[in-house]
Formats: C-alpha cells, structure tokens, sequence
C-alpha cells in the first residue's frame, strides 16, 4: 500500500511550462468570485487549521500515520503544492473535516518543513452519495475519468491553503507562494 501512495502524487510534479487545455479550464474554474465565503465555510476553515495545528511539527504528523507520498510538487506558471504527506487509513471514501487525507508541506532555506496546507482526497469508487462530496459550501473538483487525474484511482479532491495564504484562493490546486527551492527528499 505504502508503494502505492509513494508513486500516487507523482503525475503533479509538472516541468513545462505548457498547462493541458482541460486542466486549464477546470483550474479557471477554481479561481474568482464563485469561491464560497460564508459564515459556515470560514467556521469549516477554522476547524480545518483547530484540527491540523499539531501537525506544525511534521514529526507529529509522521507519528499519526502520515507518510511521505510525492516529491515536492510544483508548477513552473501556476505555483506550488509542495510535499504531500498522506495518511493512508484516511483514504476510504469519506469526508471529515477534521482529518484530512493529506498535508501540504513546503520545504524551507533551514531545512525545515513547513505546514502550508490540507487536501482532501476521497476515492471515488467508494463514495456513498450521488453528488459530489463538499467542504462547507464549496464542492470538490472531480477527477472521474480524466486525463488530468494525478492519482491512479478516480477521486475527489480539494486544497485548503489553511496554513499559507494563496493569491490564487483557498482552494486553487497550486499556491503561487509555495516553492521547491528548497526541497530535498523527505525522510520516511
């Protein structure tokens, strides 16, 4: 299972500069106005960063179950994503707030790590509901049958830049604040 995670994120890691046409509109898509902004997503959001503070110290995310998942992801034009680190006992096809499948986390000019963000990854195949699940108010971007699928299962995902503010917005794929300068290979 563990070498299936490993190789999971590895598709993100871009090194042209050319974006495909059907990722280009889907992260059009993500950007803008029609970002939720209510009462209930900031009141999500919070409990998100409530939840995920402990993980500051990657060592205490090592210790909970996650484990080192993709290179440090990064994208010439849109930004980057950085390290992802994917507890793998979260990956069933369900949706709670409080524990994401995934940590962002970029690496720094000291060496240290770290936490930028949150993704939310649930197996498709495996998700109960007829729509697509949703993150207070904002509903995850579908990767069924795409060319664009960074995973090897089809999935719902989406960021919460909860640690890092991001330009792009809070659920943008990429941050344009977040770089692989400094990346090295983390240590499992």
């Amino acid at each position: 299972m563990l070498f299936l995670i490993v190789f999971l994120f590895l598709g993100c890691d871009s090194q042209t500069q050319d974006t495909p046409e059907p990722l280009t509109a889907q992260l059009k898509a993500n950007v803008g106005p029609n970002r939720p902004n209510s009462t209930l997503h900031n009141k999500v959001l919070a409990d998100i960063r409530s939840a995920t503070a402990r993980y500051q110290r990657i060592e205490q995310a090592m210790a909970d179950g996650y484990v080192p998942a993709s290179p440090c992801v990064s994208h010439p034009v849109l930004g980057g994503m950085g390290f992802h680190y994917v507890k793998p006992s979260l990956l069933d096809g369900e949706l709670n707030h409080r524990q994401p499948e995934a940590l962002l986390y970029e690496p720094q000019k000291n060496g240290r790590m770290q936490l930028v963000g949150v993704e939310f990854i649930i197996r498709a195949d495996v998700w109960e509901q007829a729509a697509p699940p949703m993150l207070g108010d904002q509903v995850f971007d579908a990767y069924i049958d795409s060319p664009d699928n960074p995973l090897e299962f089809d999935n719902y995902q989406l960021h919460a830049w909860v640690w890092k503010h991001n330009p792009s917005g809070m659920h943008f794929p990429f941050n344009p604040t977040v770089s692989c300068e400094f990346a090295v290979e983390p240590a499992e």
